[in-house]
């Protein structure tokens, strides 16, 4: 009754925090991300009754009928915000109407697939995404306004192989490019960059043909990318090859499509010390953001943001990204950091508020702005249980070294019963205002939330 009790409290917040809401949550949920559901998953079948007359290596890798499956995902969030010029004093936060932001989040997504396999050499795999709202108004052909299903596609592939040597895959499907954690500057073939905020969602992948080639322990890779084409000189390739060396793994590979920066990356993962340690690297010719720098003599009437946009696309950049990995399951304990040189970025964020401003005109795009910065670093602590109390503890620490802003974000959270958990967060942002972390202002925040009903099925 005690932890009902607790349930039922944080259902009363979050109501209470509906009104007045004044705006969406600039945060995801503190619940983890559950669709991170399908790595290569290893179907095992009841042995039959009577003999089947094939192989018994076929039994094992032929699925009789599809296999479906998915997640559902359920939360609640409120937060309690007070964005300014400088840090909320005691009597603010005292004081309702100090609030710069009261908001309620709902989260409520699903994901749905199917796997079948009806041979030993043939796999079909899909998986379909929803999330609320279910669907969104739009402009249709008669210029009447009309429903639109928010269903996407997030997944649609099969494997084949050709004689047990090469094994092919085409489709729509995430791509593991890259090694790093909380940032990935050589993954230029998925569709959607890590988010250091939420990095169990799941990444977009595009439509691409991958051909692999084992030899012994090693691995070679060929991927031609094809998403959003309409001829065939737009095709991308992207080779790559991993050696394995003891416990060390070295990947290098290319990227080259035409119009576009040519890459060459590399990859490095291995133990030390029981630390795992991984880093990338990537050269470039050309970069395929688009700047903008400050002009000289602005006309405040023409060019009211004095600033001009360019492109760099005869120069050499360099990015890379080493980091570490700290795993203690006797103690339920992670600890994870990685630091950024990102050679695309900007020494600082002076201009960033006038590039933000030229997103809204649309004259930039929101991938020109990721990773403003030269140097970024973050680094996150877990305890997942806590001494067999249901209480779990993290924290997750971004800061972009180039300006000197960032933010902490520590979250107690406690589970009820199965499939019910509560969250209790806070998030501090440091640096001057408008500098990338405090864009509008200092932040201080508080937030309650519940995850219901949230699992695999």
């Amino acid at each position: 009754m005690e932890k009902l009790s607790i349930l039922a409290f944080c259902f009363i917040l979050t109501a209470f925090a509906a009104f007045p809401q004044e705006g969406p949550s600039q945060e995801g949920s503190p619940a983890e991300d559950l669709d991170s559901l399908f790595e290569e998953e290893t179907m095992i079948e009841e042995a039959p009754e009577e003999p089947s007359g094939t192989a018994p290596e076929e039994d094992f890798l032929v699925s009789k009928g599809v296999e479906w499956g998915g997640s559902f995902t359920s939360s609640f969030t409120s937060r309690w915000s007070w964005i300014g010029d400088d840090y909320p004093r005691l009597e603010d936060i005292r004081e309702p109407d100090k609030l710069s932001r009261l908001s309620l989040e709902t989260r409520l997504e699903a994901s749905l697939f199917f796997d079948s396999k009806p041979a030993k050499d043939f796999r079909v795999f899909g998986k379909l995404k929803t999330s609320y709202p279910f669907s969104s108004r739009a402009e249709g052909p008669d210029k009447s306004q009309v429903n639109v299903p928010n269903v996407q596609v997030f997944e649609l592939f099969s494997d084949f192989n050709w004689e047990d040597l090469v094994f092919f895959r085409v489709g729509k499907h995430t791509i593991k490019w890259g090694a790093g954690y909380f940032f990935s500057p050589s993954d230029v073939l998925n569709l959607t960059p890590i988010d250091p905020k939420d990095v169990q969602a799941e990444r977009e992948g595009p439509v691409s043909l991958r051909a692999h080639l084992p030899v012994d322990v090693h691995n070679i890779y060929l991927y031609a990318i094809a998403n959003n084409i309409s001829a065939p000189h737009e095709i991308a390739l992207a080779p790559k090859v991993e050696f394995v060396a003891g416990n060390w793994e070295f990947g290098a590979g290319g990227f080259y499509r035409r119009e576009l920066a040519p890459r060459a990356v590399f990859t490095l993962t291995g133990p030390l010390w029981g630390i795992d340690l991984f880093g990338e690297a990537v050269v470039s010719y050309g970069s395929d953001k688009t700047f903008i720098r400050a002009v000289e003599s602005p006309n405040p009437v023409v060019n009211p943001l004095g600033v001009e946009t360019y492109t760099r696309k005869e120069e050499w950049f360099f990015s890379g990204s080493p980091g570490f990995n700290y795993l203690n399951p006797d103690l339920n304990l992670s600890l994870i950091g990685q630091y950024l040189f990102n050679g695309e970025g900007y020494k600082d964020s002076e201009l960033l508020s006038k590039a933000t401003a030229l997103v809204g005109m649309k004259t930039l795009s929101a991938k020109d702005l990721t990773n403003f910065g030269t140097h970024y670093a973050a680094l996150s602590f877990s305890l997942s249980e806590i001494l067999d109390t249901g209480l779990g503890f993290s924290t997750l620490f971004l800061s972009n070294l180039s300006d000197g802003s960032g933010f902490f974000s520590p979250t107690v959270s406690y589970k009820l019963f199965d499939h019910a958990q509560i969250s209790f967060g806070t998030r501090l942002s440091y640096g001057d205002v408008k500098d990338e972390y405090t864009l509008v202002g200092r932040e201080l925040s508080f937030s309650i939330g519940a995850t219901i009903g949230s699992g695999r099925f």
